[in-house]
């Protein structure tokens, strides 16, 4: 009797299962079938989708030369039913737009990317059943020039500050010269090219670093970077006794000044302390500066060294007398 309950148990045990896996598997039919409903609606369906097209200009002639950035890529909204945009991406894979050089509008050495321009584009590769909605962005002007480039100086444009105890000996920047291209309204006007501004505080080392030029719309530098080297030395004080001269005297008078030299302070790297002499500073009187009340005339630096700071002139004012001859 037991053993005929132990078959009976198992045998229902099977039962409910088979019943349970049936159950499931009309189930997951209804959901397919649910689905590919859904999913041939959705062919049917417009859709509407952004895609990033990437953007190059061909049969650009050897002549010109692009000086602006071209975007690398568009934002396009696409539009249209379901099963003629999955055609158009099966077909279209690489993303790419092209644009010919010789259906751009030219004014005045300035392509412009518009909507007819990307009308004609897109033409050629969009399906039938699928429009364009927009195009972001919807203009592109494109520089150009033809060539004529002139060879110009790098400025250094950049806030440097040493840590105490250290001075800023020099900049250097490598190529110190660069090729500038532009277009002919604006070619004569750039004389200089500037750095991009750079900023370092509490220097205790030289360094190098690479630093892009800034630029202008429609204008483009070869090359666009450069290496700046930034030189910093400990520093030391030094005091150098140099002679005063005048100048601007009229002929029929003399100017004499007491006393006849004066005191130079300044601060100087270490490694430049034993090149600095006396020779490399010119202390002036202006006699065109007395006027007939000064009891004392002003002395100051005509020149000095570069490499130098905190440069202080000792006396900064002199007794002096004027002489008729």
């Amino acid at each position: 009797m037991a053993i005929n309950d132990n078959i009976w148990i198992r045998t229902s045990k099977r039962l409910r299962i088979v019943k349970i896996n049936r159950e499931m598997l009309i189930f997951f039919i209804f959901i397919c079938v649910a689905v590919c409903f859904w999913f041939v609606q959705v062919l049917k369906d417009q859709t509407t989708l952004n895609v990033d097209y990437n953007l190059e200009i061909k049969d650009v002639p050897g002549s010109t030369i692009v000086t602006s950035n071209i975007p690398p890529t568009i934002n396009v909204t696409i539009q249209g039913r379901g099963y003629a945009l999955i055609d158009y991406f099966i077909k279209h894979r690489s993303k790419t737009i092209s644009i010919d050089y010789a259906n751009i509008p030219k004014v005045g050495g300035v392509l412009t990317i518009d909507n007819y321009v990307w009308k004609k584009a897109f033409a050629k590769e969009l399906n039938h059943g699928v429009s364009i909605v927009s195009i972001n962005p919807s203009t592109i002007e494109v520089y150009t020039s033809t060539g004529t480039h002139k060879h110009i100086p790098v400025i250094f444009n950049g806030n440097i500050k040493t840590d105490a105890q250290y001075i800023l000996c020099d900049i250097e920047i490598e190529p110190n010269y660069v090729d500038v291209y532009a277009p002919a309204d604006r070619f004569d006007t750039i004389k200089v090219a500037y750095t991009q501004p750079i900023s370092f505080k509490d220097l205790k080392d030289t360094i190098t670093t690479k630093v892009a030029l800034s630029t202008n719309t429609g204008v483009k530098y070869v090359p666009d970077t450069v290496d700046v080297k930034i030189c910093v030395d400990l520093y030391t004080t030094k005091k150098i006794r140099v002679p005063i001269y005048c100048e601007n005297i009229p002929q029929n008078k003399i100017l004499r000044t007491f006393p006849l030299t004066a005191e130079v302070t300044f601060n100087v790297s270490a490694t430049m302390y034993p090149n600095i002499t006396a020779d490399d500073f010119l202390a002036i009187v202006d006699y065109n500066s007395i006027k007939p009340e000064d009891k004392k005339c002003r002395l100051h630096l005509k020149g000095q060294p570069n490499g130098i700071n905190n440069v202080k002139l000792t006396p900064e004012f002199l007794d002096y007398v004027i002489e008729q001859e």
